[in-house]
Protein backbone atom coordinates (compact mmCIF):
# COMPACT_ATOMS: atom_id res chain seq x y z
CA UNK A 1 0.00 0.00 0.00
CA UNK A 2 1.37 3.41 -1.02
CA UNK A 3 0.51 6.51 0.95
CA UNK A 4 1.41 10.04 -0.24
CA UNK A 5 2.78 11.20 3.10
CA UNK A 6 2.29 10.58 6.81
CA UNK A 7 0.56 13.95 7.19
CA UNK A 8 -2.16 12.76 4.81
CA UNK A 9 -3.13 9.76 6.90
CA UNK A 10 -5.05 9.65 10.17
CA UNK A 11 -5.39 5.88 10.22
CA UNK A 12 -4.07 3.40 7.70
CA UNK A 13 -6.08 0.27 7.05
CA UNK A 14 -6.39 -1.19 10.52
CA UNK A 15 -8.95 -1.75 13.25
CA UNK A 16 -11.67 0.85 13.73
CA UNK A 17 -14.91 0.94 15.67
CA UNK A 18 -16.51 -1.67 13.44
CA UNK A 19 -13.58 -3.53 11.86
CA UNK A 20 -11.04 -2.64 9.14
CA UNK A 21 -10.67 1.12 8.88
CA UNK A 22 -8.91 3.60 6.62
CA UNK A 23 -9.16 7.33 7.26
CA UNK A 24 -7.41 10.16 5.44
CA UNK A 25 -6.53 13.53 6.93
CA UNK A 26 -9.24 15.36 5.01
CA UNK A 27 -11.21 17.74 7.22
CA UNK A 28 -14.49 19.04 5.70
CA UNK A 29 -14.18 22.17 7.85
CA UNK A 30 -10.71 22.93 6.43
CA UNK A 31 -10.47 21.07 3.11
CA UNK A 32 -14.09 21.52 2.00
CA UNK A 33 -15.55 24.84 0.90
CA UNK A 34 -16.77 27.36 3.45
CA UNK A 35 -19.92 28.06 1.41
CA UNK A 36 -22.82 25.79 0.55
CA UNK A 37 -23.53 24.36 -2.89
CA UNK A 38 -26.14 26.97 -3.78
CA UNK A 39 -25.90 29.29 -6.80
CA UNK A 40 -28.23 31.56 -8.79
CA UNK A 41 -28.35 31.32 -12.58
CA UNK A 42 -26.31 33.41 -15.01
CA UNK A 43 -26.21 33.12 -18.81
CA UNK A 44 -22.79 31.46 -18.52
CA UNK A 45 -24.29 28.81 -16.24
CA UNK A 46 -27.13 28.14 -18.69
CA UNK A 47 -24.71 27.87 -21.62
CA UNK A 48 -22.69 25.28 -19.71
CA UNK A 49 -25.84 23.40 -18.76
CA UNK A 50 -27.09 23.19 -22.35
CA UNK A 51 -23.70 22.08 -23.61
CA UNK A 52 -22.85 19.51 -20.96
CA UNK A 53 -26.34 18.09 -20.48
CA UNK A 54 -26.90 17.64 -24.21
CA UNK A 55 -25.90 13.94 -24.17
CA UNK A 56 -27.81 13.36 -20.93
CA UNK A 57 -30.94 15.03 -22.26
CA UNK A 58 -30.78 12.85 -25.36
CA UNK A 59 -30.40 9.79 -23.16
CA UNK A 60 -33.43 10.88 -21.17
CA UNK A 61 -35.29 11.56 -24.40
CA UNK A 62 -34.86 7.91 -25.31
CA UNK A 63 -34.95 6.34 -21.85
CA UNK A 64 -38.00 8.01 -20.35
CA UNK A 65 -40.42 7.33 -23.25
CA UNK A 66 -39.14 3.75 -23.36
CA UNK A 67 -39.70 3.41 -19.61
CA UNK A 68 -43.24 4.79 -19.88
CA UNK A 69 -43.98 2.65 -22.94
CA UNK A 70 -42.90 -0.51 -21.19
CA UNK A 71 -44.98 0.24 -18.09
CA UNK A 72 -48.05 0.79 -20.27
CA UNK A 73 -47.63 -1.81 -22.96
CA UNK A 74 -44.95 -4.37 -22.14
CA UNK A 75 -42.50 -5.22 -24.93
CA UNK A 76 -44.58 -3.57 -27.64
CA UNK A 77 -44.86 -0.42 -25.56
CA UNK A 78 -41.11 -0.49 -24.99
CA UNK A 79 -40.45 -0.52 -28.74
CA UNK A 80 -42.91 2.32 -29.34
CA UNK A 81 -41.29 4.28 -26.52
CA UNK A 82 -37.82 3.74 -27.95
CA UNK A 83 -38.97 4.97 -31.36
CA UNK A 84 -40.57 8.05 -29.80
CA UNK A 85 -37.47 8.75 -27.74
CA UNK A 86 -35.17 8.40 -30.74
CA UNK A 87 -37.24 10.97 -32.63
CA UNK A 88 -37.03 13.38 -29.71
CA UNK A 89 -33.30 12.87 -29.31
CA UNK A 90 -32.49 14.07 -32.85
CA UNK A 91 -34.71 17.14 -32.57
CA UNK A 92 -33.91 20.53 -31.04
CA UNK A 93 -36.67 20.21 -28.45
CA UNK A 94 -34.64 18.73 -25.59
CA UNK A 95 -31.83 21.36 -25.38
CA UNK A 96 -34.51 24.08 -25.29
CA UNK A 97 -36.35 22.21 -22.55
CA UNK A 98 -33.16 21.99 -20.47
CA UNK A 99 -32.78 25.77 -20.44
CA UNK A 100 -36.49 26.36 -19.93
CA UNK A 101 -36.76 24.00 -16.97
CA UNK A 102 -33.57 25.35 -15.43
CA UNK A 103 -34.97 28.88 -15.35
CA UNK A 104 -37.87 27.64 -13.22
CA UNK A 105 -35.41 26.72 -10.45
CA UNK A 106 -34.38 29.80 -8.44
CA UNK A 107 -31.06 28.17 -7.52
CA UNK A 108 -28.87 25.29 -8.67
CA UNK A 109 -25.84 23.30 -7.54
CA UNK A 110 -22.29 22.57 -8.68
CA UNK A 111 -21.68 19.64 -6.34
CA UNK A 112 -19.51 17.76 -8.84
CA UNK A 113 -17.30 20.77 -9.46
CA UNK A 114 -16.93 21.44 -5.74
CA UNK A 115 -16.16 17.78 -5.00
CA UNK A 116 -13.53 17.53 -7.75
CA UNK A 117 -11.79 20.82 -6.91
CA UNK A 118 -11.70 19.97 -3.19
CA UNK A 119 -10.23 16.56 -4.06
CA UNK A 120 -7.53 18.00 -6.34
CA UNK A 121 -6.53 20.76 -3.92
CA UNK A 122 -6.16 18.30 -1.03
CA UNK A 123 -4.20 15.77 -3.08
CA UNK A 124 -1.86 18.51 -4.34
CA UNK A 125 -1.26 19.77 -0.76
CA UNK A 126 -2.28 23.40 -1.27
CA UNK A 127 -1.26 25.52 1.70
CA UNK A 128 -4.32 27.77 1.69
CA UNK A 129 -7.31 25.96 3.21
CA UNK A 130 -10.05 25.38 0.66
CA UNK A 131 -12.54 26.74 3.19
CA UNK A 132 -10.98 30.22 2.82
CA UNK A 133 -11.67 30.47 -0.92
CA UNK A 134 -14.47 32.77 -2.13
CA UNK A 135 -17.56 31.57 -3.99
CA UNK A 136 -17.78 34.04 -6.88
CA UNK A 137 -14.05 34.03 -7.61
CA UNK A 138 -14.25 30.24 -8.02
CA UNK A 139 -17.45 30.12 -10.03
CA UNK A 140 -15.86 29.83 -13.53
CA UNK A 141 -13.51 27.01 -12.47
CA UNK A 142 -16.30 25.25 -10.61
CA UNK A 143 -18.35 25.27 -13.83
CA UNK A 144 -15.43 23.71 -15.72
CA UNK A 145 -14.92 21.06 -13.04
CA UNK A 146 -18.65 20.39 -12.97
CA UNK A 147 -18.50 19.76 -16.72
CA UNK A 148 -15.71 17.25 -16.19
CA UNK A 149 -17.72 15.29 -13.65
CA UNK A 150 -20.83 15.34 -15.86
CA UNK A 151 -18.88 14.00 -18.84
CA UNK A 152 -17.34 11.28 -16.68
CA UNK A 153 -20.51 10.16 -14.95
CA UNK A 154 -23.70 10.96 -16.86
CA UNK A 155 -24.10 7.52 -18.55
CA UNK A 156 -23.99 5.80 -15.18
CA UNK A 157 -26.21 8.36 -13.45
CA UNK A 158 -28.75 7.86 -16.24
CA UNK A 159 -28.51 4.05 -16.17
CA UNK A 160 -28.96 3.78 -12.41
CA UNK A 161 -31.70 6.42 -12.28
CA UNK A 162 -33.72 4.64 -14.96
CA UNK A 163 -33.32 1.35 -13.11
CA UNK A 164 -34.41 2.94 -9.85
CA UNK A 165 -37.66 4.08 -11.48
CA UNK A 166 -38.51 0.44 -12.22
CA UNK A 167 -36.89 -1.36 -9.27
CA UNK A 168 -36.84 0.59 -5.98
CA UNK A 169 -33.97 -0.08 -3.59
CA UNK A 170 -30.60 -1.61 -4.39
CA UNK A 171 -31.00 -3.51 -7.63
CA UNK A 172 -27.52 -4.99 -8.09
CA UNK A 173 -25.61 -6.06 -4.99
CA UNK A 174 -22.63 -7.22 -7.07
CA UNK A 175 -22.34 -3.83 -8.77
CA UNK A 176 -22.64 -2.05 -5.44
CA UNK A 177 -20.00 -4.25 -3.80
CA UNK A 178 -17.64 -3.62 -6.72
CA UNK A 179 -18.06 0.15 -6.39
CA UNK A 180 -17.46 -0.02 -2.63
CA UNK A 181 -14.24 -1.96 -3.25
CA UNK A 182 -13.05 0.66 -5.75
CA UNK A 183 -13.75 3.45 -3.27
CA UNK A 184 -11.97 1.64 -0.43
CA UNK A 185 -8.96 0.87 -2.65
CA UNK A 186 -8.62 4.55 -3.57
CA UNK A 187 -8.78 5.60 0.07
CA UNK A 188 -6.25 2.90 1.03
CA UNK A 189 -3.94 4.36 -1.63
CA UNK A 190 -4.21 7.83 -0.07
CA UNK A 191 -6.61 9.25 -2.67
CA UNK A 192 -10.06 10.69 -2.17
CA UNK A 193 -13.01 9.09 -3.98
CA UNK A 194 -15.84 11.08 -5.54
CA UNK A 195 -19.09 9.17 -5.06
CA UNK A 196 -22.09 9.56 -7.34
CA UNK A 197 -25.32 9.13 -5.37
CA UNK A 198 -28.52 8.04 -7.12
CA UNK A 199 -32.03 7.63 -5.75
CA UNK A 200 -35.51 6.94 -7.05
CA UNK A 201 -36.75 10.56 -7.11
CA UNK A 202 -38.73 11.19 -10.31
CA UNK A 203 -36.46 14.13 -11.19
CA UNK A 204 -33.47 12.75 -13.16
CA UNK A 205 -31.37 15.74 -12.09
CA UNK A 206 -31.94 15.06 -8.36
CA UNK A 207 -28.60 13.28 -8.05
CA UNK A 208 -25.58 14.27 -6.01
CA UNK A 209 -21.79 13.94 -5.69
CA UNK A 210 -19.76 13.83 -2.49
CA UNK A 211 -16.13 13.20 -1.46
CA UNK A 212 -15.31 10.01 0.47
CA UNK A 213 -12.23 10.31 2.69
CA UNK A 214 -12.51 7.27 4.96
CA UNK A 215 -14.41 4.14 5.84
CA UNK A 216 -15.13 1.59 8.57
CA UNK A 217 -15.87 -1.95 7.45
CA UNK A 218 -17.71 -4.68 9.39
CA UNK A 219 -19.35 -7.99 8.58
CA UNK A 220 -22.78 -6.52 7.86
CA UNK A 221 -21.98 -2.88 6.96
CA UNK A 222 -19.49 -0.47 5.46
CA UNK A 223 -19.58 3.17 6.58
CA UNK A 224 -18.07 5.78 4.24
CA UNK A 225 -17.18 9.17 5.72
CA UNK A 226 -17.95 11.92 3.20
CA UNK A 227 -17.74 15.65 2.61
CA UNK A 228 -21.08 16.91 1.31
CA UNK A 229 -20.81 20.22 -0.64
CA UNK A 230 -24.32 21.02 0.61
CA UNK A 231 -23.14 21.00 4.24
CA UNK A 232 -19.98 23.09 4.86
CA UNK A 233 -17.81 21.84 7.69
CA UNK A 234 -19.77 18.65 8.39
CA UNK A 235 -18.84 14.99 8.05
CA UNK A 236 -21.66 12.84 6.75
CA UNK A 237 -21.99 9.11 6.06
CA UNK A 238 -23.04 6.79 3.29
CA UNK A 239 -23.61 3.32 4.73
CA UNK A 240 -23.95 0.02 2.85
CA UNK A 241 -25.84 -2.29 5.19
CA UNK A 242 -26.95 -5.92 5.01
CA UNK A 243 -30.10 -6.86 6.90
CA UNK A 244 -32.38 -9.90 6.65
CA UNK A 245 -30.52 -11.11 3.58
CA UNK A 246 -30.98 -7.79 1.74
CA UNK A 247 -28.59 -4.93 1.04
CA UNK A 248 -29.49 -1.28 1.61
CA UNK A 249 -27.76 2.07 1.21
CA UNK A 250 -28.47 4.39 4.13
CA UNK A 251 -27.24 7.94 4.66
CA UNK A 252 -27.52 10.94 6.94
CA UNK A 253 -27.47 13.25 3.90
CA UNK A 254 -30.85 14.90 3.37
CA UNK A 255 -33.01 12.57 1.27
CA UNK A 256 -36.77 12.14 0.96
CA UNK A 257 -39.63 14.66 0.55
CA UNK A 258 -38.85 18.39 0.56
CA UNK A 259 -41.08 20.89 2.36
CA UNK A 260 -41.58 22.88 -0.83
CA UNK A 261 -42.43 19.75 -2.82
CA UNK A 262 -40.36 17.23 -4.73
CA UNK A 263 -37.59 15.09 -3.30
CA UNK A 264 -33.93 15.17 -2.27
CA UNK A 265 -32.36 12.35 -4.33
CA UNK A 266 -34.76 9.65 -3.05
CA UNK A 267 -38.42 9.34 -2.15
CA UNK A 268 -37.50 7.74 1.19
CA UNK A 269 -35.72 9.64 3.96
CA UNK A 270 -32.25 8.25 4.73
CA UNK A 271 -32.17 5.99 1.66
CA UNK A 272 -30.27 5.74 -1.65
CA UNK A 273 -30.63 3.39 -4.61
CA UNK A 274 -27.03 3.27 -5.84
CA UNK A 275 -23.55 4.62 -5.12
CA UNK A 276 -20.68 4.57 -7.61
CA UNK A 277 -17.18 6.01 -7.92
CA UNK A 278 -16.97 8.80 -10.48
CA UNK A 279 -14.03 7.80 -12.74
CA UNK A 280 -11.76 10.85 -12.53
Amino acid sequence: MTMPSSSKVVAERGTGNFGPQSLLDFDPARDGFGFANLFTWTEEDLDMLRSELGPLSKGLGIGVPALVGRSLGGRRGLLVGLATGAALSISNILPKLVGGVARKWPTFGLCGGMALLAKERWERTHHQPTSELHREALRPILRLYQARTIRASWPRFLKYWLRAQVTPGVFSVDELDAEAEIAMAQIDAGRLAILGLVGDAPDPFATHQVVAFGYDEALDRTDFYVYDPNAPGRTRRVVIREKDGKTFIETDLPTGPKKEGGYHISKTTGSLSMMFVVPL
